[in-house]
Parts: C-alpha cells; structure tokens; sequence
C-alpha cells in the first residue's frame, strides 16, 4: 500500500520573523472511506531556517494487512520569494525492509538539484532547475501557507518541485472559501486547488488561524479517493521547539 501516492522581503531574519512557528500536526488519512494509517508532522526552527519532518504508519486494520511506514525530512529557508528547499529526504519501509530511499541536496542560487548516494540509490543524479525557488513533496504545502499569508491577494501560486526522480512545475490556484468541517466542527478555510495536472486532482483547505495550514487535502486519482484530515490543532503542546543542526 503505496501511501505516497497521497501525497508541497527585506531580509532572511526579517522573513523568518513573519513565516512559521514550531508545532507538531497530527493527520489521518483515508482511502475511499477507509481509515489507513496516521501522520505525525513536525516542525522545527533552526538558526537560519527551518527543519521538517514527517513521519507516517498503517494503522487500524490496514496494519494488520501490511506493516508500511514513511519517513520524510525537509530541510529550508524562507526568502524574498517564499519557501526554499535545501535538502529533502525521504524513505518508505515494508516492515523492516526499505523499499524506497532517496535524499537530494538543492540548490536554487545555482539552480541544481543533486542526488546523494544510498543503498537505494547508487549514482549521483544532477537535474538543472529554472530559475528561483524550489520547494519539495514534503514543504509544499509549507509554500503554499507562507504565500498565502503573506501575499493575501495572490489567486495562482507556481512552484518547482524536486522529489528525487524529477523537477515539476506544479501551479495552484485560490478559490473563495468554504465551510469545512473537522471533528463535529466547521471552519471557513481557503481553498487550493492544483491547475493544469489532468487525472490526479488535488484540492486543500488552509485556516488563517491555524498559521495557514492546511486542515485537509482530497485527491482523486486513478478512481481512488484519498481524504488527509487533520486530528489535532492545539498549537500549545510546541512552544519553544527548537533545535540547531
């Protein structure tokens, strides 16, 4: 069960001061109606950016079937333009067997994306990137909050995305908001939705009073339905989480 199919001003103190604040998400996801597996999510603040990591496994019933985790790591700054990936790790394990492991290190100033080695992965892979900022599968979402916040009149986002195997250009667009409801409550959150990319929809809903974040995220692909709910959005739990690489 591949759950990766689920699944992005003045100056850099100046711009981390308005971008995010350390916390920790809980998220559930579902595929057609069925509760698979659970989704911790962390962020951490750094000394000159920010550290964030993922970490997902089978639960319910699912677990019985098949014991699959994954293990993600995204490593950025924020700058003038948003988001901006440094490093991007992830690997997806089938019970203690690794079935899938890639890490890159990325570089917009020079728009280079290269891979490093692992088991997995046994040559070094460069990828030439347009020019600006890069985001990767795990931040973008991150990007999508930072420039929602900040740039509240912006109706189309475009992002480079760099996941290990490729460069994509993904663009989004803001639609009016919706009523969302989450846990027996309901929320008028910003929606998202990917543009140009027939065949796998993608729709996301954000709250302002959630630091931007999104509470949930649909995708239809392949006549499958997959539901990304958010569990938990207590903020207090995190205060002060900070960590120096």
């Amino acid at each position: 069960m591949k759950l990766s199919t689920v699944l992005l001003f003045t100056t850099l103190v100046t711009t981390s001061a308005l971008a995010f604040k350390p916390h920790v998400t809980h998220y559930q996801l579902s595929i057609n109606g069925l509760k698979i597996a659970e989704e911790v999510r962390t962020l951490h603040q750094l000394e000159d950016g920010y550290f964030y990591t993922a970490n997902a496994q089978t639960s319910g019933l699912a677990a019985l079937i098949k014991d699959y985790s994954i293990a993600a790591s995204s490593t950025f700054r924020i700058n003038g333009s948003g988001v901006d990936s440094n490093n991007y790790q992830i690997m997806e394990q089938e019970g203690k067997q690794i079935t899938k492991s890639h890490t890159i290190d990325i570089n917009s100033n020079s728009s280079i994306v290269t891979s490093t080695l692992t088991k997995m992965q046994p040559k070094i892979l460069t990828w030439k990137t347009g020019k600006g900022n890069i985001t990767d599968p795990l931040n973008i979402f991150l990007a999508l909050s930072y420039d929602l916040k900040n740039s509240p009149n912006q109706v189309l986002f475009s992002y480079q995305i760099a996941d290990g195997n490729s460069i994509e250009q993904q663009d989004f667009k803001k639609f009016e908001n919706q009523e969302i409801s989450i846990q027996g409550k309901t929320y008028s959150a910003i929606k998202i939705e990917r543009i140009n990319h027939q065949g796998d929809n993608i729709q996301a809903y954000f709250l302002s009073e959630f630091q931007y974040l999104p509470i949930l995220i649909q995708q239809t692909k392949k006549g499958r339905q997959y539901i990304y709910e958010i569990t938990d959005l207590n903020l207090s739990n995190v205060t002060g989480l900070q960590v120096t690489l």
